[in-house]
């Protein structure tokens, strides 16, 4: 029953902002009555952050997956973008919470759920001396330049459906900066 409820939530807050959406809006979309949403959740925040622990896990998981394998960093790179591409084209709800309504939440909970989920692809990505042409802060440039590009993409517009081509060309034109780092 959770994971229906976070599905829901999902889907219900296309355009929309967490603040927005009413816990019986969940309970209806999940085809649920009120009190069973309240059985599993405290609040809409609760389920959240629920949804976005089940998204950031996902994803970490196929990266970590992608980056694995033999390849310079840039072919690992790659590797990881066309995973990313292909989990979000098939959990489009789960990518949009993740990289969009996450990044744009004012609640300080999602804020370092997120910053928690970008360190730890940060971590994946960082090996001293490995696949790291400037260390620690490039690495996390490059990642935050990652999720820029994704919230911009997924996140252009409340009824827009994203263009897997336009967030693919998004994150392939960052490849140069995953080869030289920034002087």
């Amino acid at each position: 029953m959770c994971a229906r409820l976070r599905s829901a939530l999902r889907a219900v807050l296309r355009g929309r902002s967490l603040a927005e959406v009413s816990a019986a809006e969940v309970a209806v979309a999940a085809g649920v009555e009120r009190r069973v949403f309240g059985q599993h959740y405290r609040n809409v925040l609760a389920c959240g952050a629920a949804a976005f622990d089940e998204a950031a896990g996902e994803c970490w998981s196929v990266c970590a997956a992608a980056w694995r394998g033999e390849g310079d960093c840039v072919e690992r790179y790659r590797r990881v973008v066309e995973a990313v591409l292909r989990w979000t084209a098939s959990h489009r709800d789960a990518a949009r919470f993740l990289f969009v309504v996450a990044a744009r939440a004012c609640e300080p909970i999602l804020i370092a759920r997120l910053a928690a989920f970008k360190e730890s692809v940060a971590a994946l990505i960082e090996r001293p001396g490995d696949h790291t042409p400037a260390g620690s802060t490039h690495v996390e440039f490059v990642v935050g330049l990652v999720f820029r590009a994704a919230e911009r993409v997924l996140g252009a517009g409340a009824d827009a459906d994203p263009d897997a081509a336009d967030l693919r060309r998004e994150l392939c034109a960052l490849t140069p900066f995953v080869r030289t780092p920034l002087r």
